[in-house]
């Protein structure tokens, strides 16, 4: 095999790109990551332990440093979905490290005469027990990052719910007019759901803090030792600084893709929460003439056409919203192809696991590009149309179930009609007919007082 000049990975890593591949993707960084912590750990542990001789521990150690440092970065060769089980990528990053380890000591690349890679660097483990510890860690690496754009998103809707408090508008159930709420307050909910999606994700991380390493082929710990088993949970979780411990029954994990199914559907019920967070928006901001028109969402792009009038041809264009939207489809559908692979492992073992892993990082980073480029250059440039909201809200039905709670529904209704036949503002009317006095008007129309708990419709027998 020609190994090109510069490669540190080797023979068996050449072989792996000449039989798979198919899909062009590249391994997620942190899952290389995640791998090299897996070879650091397991080095140190057999070093330790006395099972592998101190300076190659050494060696190996010092090897993993290095990549994890940025080093060697450009040596994740294999692809993605290549090898059943995450070998080709065990195969990748065992000889990264057994050579750039033996050159440490003295040696040549592609010389496995001081540091073979499955003697020494692979020692104690197997490409299943390997891989999956591997994808759980890559996963609880990439979540604080995830966390905090997530966190990031819910308090901007926050601060845009504070900024649209006082703007009353007409509720809609069905997209029919129902009784008032505040702009703020539907910002504010979606603030909510970005919370509740983000403690889902948090607890559904849980289970992934679970590590079958030394579990070996099939989880009975074959060519591993207890001590092993033991130790290197509280070596690795050293070295990544995540909480991590033992598997309860280390068959399950090898069998098993729960965990990684249950993550991935916290990121899918994120998905579908956002989704409607965007078609909320575009519909809001529909118009300006025929539409909702109560939002304004920020200019982005312009799409001139000879085909349209002037004034249509030059209409801005939104089109983060829809960005952020087809994002969250693929996460769908991520997600479903994560369900499909996760049953399809057969007795000890399943082959599919580069496809759950990669599906579910990749889940997370286009989430965190796309909540981003949102945030910033959407959702936090998202202005109110008050003027258009207050319209809406004075000519809708909503209007009517204020003014039932202090008139009842049927004078209420004539209020409103008689008013809009006349051409006069219903607080006027309302003014110039003494029916209500300045005082109890205001209270009636203050934002708080239409849109929190504790108003009920006043009988129309009470009223006089």
């Amino acid at each position: 095999m020609t190994i090109p000049a510069g490669a540190f990975w080797g023979v068996s890593t050449a072989r792996c790109l000449d039989y798979f591949g198919a899909s062009g993707q590249r391994v997620h960084p942190k899952l290389f990551e995640a791998m090299v912590h897996v070879k650091k750990a397991c080095a140190t542990t057999n070093g330790e332990l006395g099972i592998l001789d101190e300076s190659l521990s050494t060696a190996i150690v010092t090897a993993c440093n290095e990549i994890l440092q940025g080093e060697l970065g450009d040596q994740s060769a294999v692809d993605a979905l290549s090898g059943g089980s995450g070998i080709a990528l065990n195969i990748n990053v065992g000889e990264v490290v057994a050579n750039r380890a033996g050159e440490i000591l003295g040696g040549q690349p592609g010389i496995h005469d001081r540091i073979h890679p499955e003697r020494h660097v692979n020692l104690s483990q197997a490409p299943g027990d390997a891989y999956i510890t591997a994808s759980r860690i890559a996963i609880l690496l990439y979540l604080s990052q995830f966390k905090t754009c997530l966190l990031d998103l819910e308090r901007l809707l926050r601060r845009k719910s504070l900024e649209f408090e006082r703007i009353v508008k007409p509720g809609r159930t069905y997209l029919r007019d129902s009784v008032p709420v505040t702009l703020g307050q539907e910002f504010n909910a979606y603030g909510s759901a970005v919370e509740k999606s983000l403690r889902r994700i948090r607890e559904s991380a849980e289970g992934l803090r679970e590590i079958n390493l030394g579990g070996t082929f099939v989880g009975t710990g074959y060519n591993a030792t207890t001590d092993f088993q033991r130790r290197i949970v509280e070596i690795l979780a050293s070295s990544t600084g995540l909480e991590l411990k033992a598997a309860d029954d280390y068959f399950r994990l090898g069998s098993s893709m729960g965990d990684f199914v249950e993550f991935s559907s916290s990121l899918k019920e994120l998905a579908v929460d956002l989704i409607k967070v965007a078609n909320d928006l575009r519909l809001l901001s529909s118009g300006p003439a025929t539409g909702f028109a109560e939002i304004f969402l920020p200019e982005v792009l312009r799409a001139p056409s000879d085909l349209l009038p002037e004034v249509m041809s030059e209409a801005p264009i939104p089109p983060l919203t829809e960005d952020l939207a087809m994002i969250c489809f693929q996460v769908l559908g991520n997600d479903h192809v994560v369900t499909l692979a996760a049953q399809s492992g057969q007795l000890e073992t399943n082959s599919m696991t580069p496809l759950i892993s990669h599906n579910i990082l990749s889940s997370m980073a286009i989430l965190e590009k796309g909540i981003k480029a949102f945030s910033t250059h959407c959702l936090a440039r998202v202005t109110a149309n008050s003027p258009r909201c207050r319209e809406a809200f004075e000519r809708s039905g909503a209007l009517v179930a204020a003014l039932s709670t202090e008139l009842g529904y049927q004078k209420a209704t004539d209020v409103v009609n008689r008013a809009s036949a006349s051409g006069q503002d219903v607080k006027d009317f309302l003014l110039e007919t003494k029916l209500i006095t300045e005082t109890e008007l205001e209270r009636l129309f203050h934002h708080r007082f239409m849109t929190t708990p504790g108003r009920m419709r006043a009988s129309d027998d009470s009223i006089k």
